[in-house]
């Protein structure tokens, strides 16, 4: 492992931080790390800083979540993994990618649409399965978690409180998969994992920085944004 290797791994911390309170910017790192290592053992050390990181901001936002909307989503996103961990190596990645983001899309113009905005709640078995499917294949399902979270018109703490609620419970029972299944949590993504474990504290406190001085009404849009930007890479 080379100093730069470790420098990059530093700055995928910082993003990671971010990421965690709603902006996606896994898509900045996510393909260069998947392009160095190969999306199996990339996938692998994203999910180590990532869980360690889900584990802090669910204890900061303990007390600033919605029970019934994560444990609505729960069953949906574990048949999305399984499904995905059982078609992983006939699915195209590619084919996978360009469905996730015309979903992103789709359903990030419905949210634009206030009149429809509501209707979102009800598909929690669309939002859940694909995004279980996105987050065992690419790593990349918080954009379409965060249309369907918002969907629900929580405030910014309820917002990040579920999303790190959820997320922590759902990459648990991925952690299993990964071990047994998928079999990508190794001493390599490990080690690799572990070093932008430090910098994702720094990241998280930046954000929440950011956030205290940003409206909901811009927060909401600002997520929103920044999934249909995840969506269009994908999609080229």
């Amino acid at each position: 492992m080379d100093i730069w290797e470790i420098l990059f791994m530093l700055i995928v911390g910082i993003g990671m931080g971010f990421s965690l309170m709603g902006m996606s910017t896994a898509i900045l790192f996510s393909p260069i790390i998947v392009s160095i290592y190969g999306s199996k053992l990339g996938n692998g050390i994203m999910f180590v800083p990532f869980l360690v990181a889900d584990l802090y901001v669910s204890y900061l936002y303990r007390k600033s979540y919605d029970k019934k909307i994560v444990l609505k989503l729960i069953p949906f996103s574990v048949l999305g993994m399984i499904i995905a961990s059982i078609f992983a190596n006939s699915i195209s990645e590619d084919i996978f990618r360009k469905i996730i983001a015309t979903i992103i899309i789709f359903a990030s113009i419905i949210f634009f649409l206030k009149k429809y905005e509501n209707k979102l709640t009800k598909l929690s078995w669309i939002f859940g399965i694909f995004g279980g499917a996105s987050s065992y294949l690419a790593n990349v399902s918080g954009p379409i978690f965060n249309i369907y979270l918002l969907s629900y018109k929580q405030d910014k703490d309820n917002f990040i409180g579920t999303r790190a609620i959820f997320f922590t419970a759902i990459n648990i029972i991925k952690l299993f998969m990964y071990i047994f299944i998928f079999k990508n949590i190794n001493t390599f993504t490990i080690s690799r994992g572990a070093i932008a474990i430090p910098t994702i504290f720094l990241g998280v406190f930046l954000a929440k920085k950011l956030l205290k001085i940003m409206s909901q009404q811009k927060f909401n849009t600002t997520i929103i944004l920044l999934g249909l930007i995840v969506a269009l890479k994908m999609l080229l």
